[in-house]
């Protein structure tokens, strides 16, 4: 499921593997505290909201939020999501699959830094590890399934500022016009 639906959203399969371990330790029944359930510990209003902007499927129930299939196909549409959202740069999506895009956005810097200097300034203690772990277990996974190495700095992009991001929006809708 996570290969499939990873390439069917465009998303490195490693990520994927690397935010389902961060998340539920590839626990399919877990539930958080927050109310986020399964392996990509989804919010039940997140999940109703990919199903119906990014799927085009009816919302799912609490209970099919704890089947694999659904779970990651649904959380995969939203790192899809998130990422098309801020600028394709995988650590601004896995911050905001922590944190919430909104957050992240507020989080930009005033000018370029590089990912792992902007991990550093993100104000949630819970969310810089986060991003250290995922991005870190990104490569593991790379090893583990035998696919393309690439060194974490790679991975890693710099972190843009709000104003590069929305020239970078605008940008990408003027292209997607033509």
């Amino acid at each position: 499921a996570v290969n499939t639906n990873a390439e069917q959203h465009g998303l490195d399969i490693e990520w994927v593997y690397a935010v389902v371990r961060q998340e539920s330790a590839f626990m399919e029944d877990a539930h958080s505290h927050a109310g986020a359930r399964g392996l990509m510990q989804l919010m039940p209003a997140t999940a109703r909201l990919v199903a119906r902007k990014e799927l085009s499927r009816k919302p799912p129930t609490l209970s099919e939020l704890l089947m694999p299939e659904t779970n990651i196909g649904l959380g995969t549409a939203y790192l899809r999501r998130v990422l098309n959202r801020l600028g394709d740069n995988p650590v601004l999506a896995t911050a905001a699959y922590n944190a919430g895009p909104h957050r992240v956005e507020r989080w930009l810097p005033d000018v370029e830094l590089d990912a792992d200097v902007w991990i550093e300034t993100v104000p949630f203690k819970e969310t810089r590890g986060y991003l250290r772990r995922v991005m870190a277990y990104s490569v593991i996974y790379q090893k583990r399934l035998g696919t393309e190495q690439t060194r974490l700095s790679e991975r890693m992009r710099p972190v843009g500022t709000r104003k590069q991001l929305t020239a970078y929006r605008r940008n990408k809708v003027g292209a997607g016009a033509s």
